[in-house]
């Protein structure tokens, strides 16, 4: 015999007695299905000017079944989340983490069935708590407790093999810590730029030429970590400029490139250690030094003291493009002497002031160009 659905409501000829008897009804059914709600207790550090303040709270999740249970544990297990600065509109740069959830599946289901017996409406799930690494306490400790300096540039236009490859090396520098004292190395940490590392062709400077090759973009992560140091007030201990003023290192005179044996390399001469936080936003590429402020850093430039003009246009045959199209890789660009002059200000009252010179090649307008029609 099919079944069938009926409605009540106030009002129905049943009676208000009749109503009010089956919502109680309904009512004790909803309690014999409910189960108690599983709490899970959050404590979190933060980093905030300095100082570690503590936050403490509850999560309360219905559980009904104890299959349910098992999923509710699979979705809040996790792995911890390093130690990273964040920008909080009402507080600055303040460093956060994630702790690690682990959970034991047996202890969970008889915390669970405990206060099921004792028709408790909650449960505190029982879990493990994994520290990151590094945590906030031991940025801490070492020192890393603000913003120290940045450096900023932007590769709209860029093709998407160079895109790829700027953030791949850019993931090579993010959470590096720096020791007080030592000398960092961009070859060093960058390792090997090659196919087998996950690099893709893009255009590349090499010589007096634009060449199709491996790693092109990795002198944008370059320039980027230069102008963060630079501008940190850390020393400069080896810089290279390109051979030519690049569209995307704008101001000229800030740009850095790396081929071995060039290399980029400056000095930690600060009290404490130095992270490094990498990020893409849109399309600019950030690095920010965080550690232990204490200087303050001004700039003033850039300075040309001569030009000279571009070279005539070049047209590169590519027999990859449709007939008759062409497309602009390089763009021509003035031959040039460049000085930037920076003043760095120690909170011991030391002034120390340095010039960097900058001498770019003419460079002229290149084109790529498909057969002809």
């Amino acid at each position: 015999m099919p079944l069938k659905s009926r409605r009540f409501s106030l009002g129905l000829p049943l009676g208000e007695g009749i109503v009010r008897s089956v919502l109680f009804a309904l009512s004790l059914c909803s309690l014999a299905w409910a189960g108690p709600d599983a709490v899970l207790v959050v404590r979190e550090q933060v980093l905030e000017k300095g100082r570690l303040v503590e936050y403490t709270g509850t999560q309360r999740y219905p559980v009904q079944s104890e299959e349910q249970l098992k999923q509710l544990i699979r979705q809040l297990s996790r792995a911890p989340r390093p130690a990273r600065f964040v920008f909080d509109p009402n507080k600055g740069w303040i460093g956060v983490q994630k702790l690690g959830y682990r959970f034991d599946a047996e202890l969970v289901r008889q915390a669970y069935q405990a206060a099921l017996e004792a028709g408790k409406p909650t449960f505190v799930l029982p879990v493990v708590k994994e520290q990151p690494k590094p945590s906030v306490r031991d940025l801490r400790q070492r020192g890393i407790v603000e913003l120290v300096g940045e450096g900023h540039t932007n590769f709209a236009g860029s093709p998407p093999s160079r895109i790829h490859n700027i953030r791949l090396a850019a993931a090579r520098f993010d959470r590096v810590q720096i020791p007080p004292g030592t000398v960092f190395s961009f070859n060093q940490t960058l390792g090997p730029v090659t196919r087998a590392a996950g690099y893709q062709n893009a255009w590349v400077i090499r010589g007096n030429q634009t060449v199709w090759d491996v790693g092109g973009g990795v002198c944008q992560v370059c320039t980027t970590l230069f102008r963060a140091a630079y501008f940190s007030g850390l020393p400069i201990v080896e810089r290279h400029p390109h051979s030519y003023q690049v569209g995307y290192y704008k101001p000229t005179g800030l740009d850095a490139t790396t081929a071995p044996p060039k290399d980029l390399r400056f000095k930690n001469d600060t009290p404490a250690y130095l992270l490094i936080q990498s990020s893409i936003q849109g399309q600019n590429l950030v690095f920010r030094f965080f550690g232990t402020k204490d200087r303050e850093v001004t700039w003033r430039g850039p300075v040309i003291l001569w030009r000279t003009p571009p070279l005539p246009t070049r047209y590169i045959y590519d027999a990859t493009l449709p007939a008759g199209y062409r497309r602009q890789i390089d763009f021509a660009a003035e031959g040039a002497l460049v000085r930037v002059y920076r003043t760095v200000r120690l909170q011991s009252g030391e002034v120390q002031q340095d010039v960097l010179e900058s001498r770019y090649k003419a460079w002229g307008a290149v084109y790529l160009v498909g057969p002809r029609r």
